[in-house]
């Protein structure tokens, strides 16, 4: 199968509805499908019946594919099968993780390692995940007839990218060794906190950036403009975090707004350089402030 880059026709084409209003309707409505996706079908909380629901997330999964296949058939909606066939791909991360979550047990006892009780087993079980997350994401963009580049998975303006995120990298790491250094009795437990804390922090940084922004960004310019877009993929962003366990219920709402404004930053960096690679640095950096935080109080 050869690879092409994405082109989708911009929406407002041969309509008499004006353009902002056609934005704001797709923009709603692409929202609302992200939700039913990520939100809705998510694993990492329970907050809704379909929450850890395997069913539910292979009915999205279904759904999604058969729009894009339609989609892709008609001529009238041709333009939107990308995006209908970005929502599946987004889609099958949760079901694949909940398939599989059997022969990650069986992995992390064969290390002899638990999640969420050491740095260590947090971190390998992060990568097990990250795995079972990026690949099917990788083969399928592959499948679709779209190169990596269409998912920010290329090199693009290097030098811009890996700049910023080095900087913001390394101001954040050097914060959480500030802050939280001293709270870990041991420097063995604080040397385990940062290395474990870079592998966790790069490989989720790598994967939600691909998952969340990568898939989407380019497909979703089209029809919502650069900052509409941005916007989007920011607001499923801060809403996936909206539950995250390790904060008191009263804090989330300053989380939401963090990872709202992380999230813009994100995007901009991503659109600016053509390539993710800054974008998940700045994640990653994010992230290892948070994995050393918890850490340091665990401790």
């Amino acid at each position: 199968m050869t690879t092409q880059t994405i082109r989708v026709k911009p929406a407002g084409s041969g309509t008499l509805l004006p353009n902002w209003i056609q934005r704001a309707g797709l923009f709603i409505f692409f929202l609302a499908c992200y939700v039913a996706v990520i939100i809705l079908g998510s694993n990492y909380f329970d907050i809704f019946p379909t929450n850890h629901n395997l069913t539910y997330n292979l009915a999205i999964s279904t759904i999604f594919l058969a729009a894009a296949l339609w989609f892709k058939s008609s001529q009238r909606w041709n333009q939107y099968w990308q995006i209908a066939f970005a929502f599946f791909i987004a889609s099958v991360g949760y079901p694949i993780t909940s398939l599989t979550i059997g022969w990650k047990s069986a992995m992390m006892s064969r290390l002899g390692l638990v999640a969420t009780v050491t740095s260590q087993g947090t971190a390998v079980d992060k990568l097990f995940e990250v795995i079972l997350m990026v690949a099917p994401i990788l083969v399928l963009s592959k499948l679709s007839g779209a190169d990596l580049g269409s998912i920010f998975v290329n090199r693009g303006n290097l030098k811009l990218g890996l700049g910023i995120g080095g900087l913001v990298f390394l101001n954040f790491s050097t914060s959480a060794l500030m802050f939280f250094a001293t709270r870990f009795p041991k420097l063995e437990l604080l040397g385990d906190a940062i290395v474990w804390g870079l592998v966790f922090s790069l490989a989720n940084g790598f994967m939600e950036e691909l998952w969340i922004r990568g898939i989407f960004l380019r497909r979703l310019a089209p029809f919502l403009g650069v900052g509409g877009s941005v916007w989007l993929t920011a607001i499923i962003f801060a809403l996936m975090h909206g539950a995250a366990y390790y904060f008191m219920p009263a804090v989330l709402p300053i989380f939401i707004v963090n990872t709202l404004t992380l999230g813009l930053a994100c995007g901009y960096l991503m659109m600016k350089t053509d390539s993710i690679w800054g974008a998940a640095l700045i994640h990653a950096a994010a992230d290892l402030f948070l994995f050393i935080a918890v850490l340091a109080n665990l401790a």
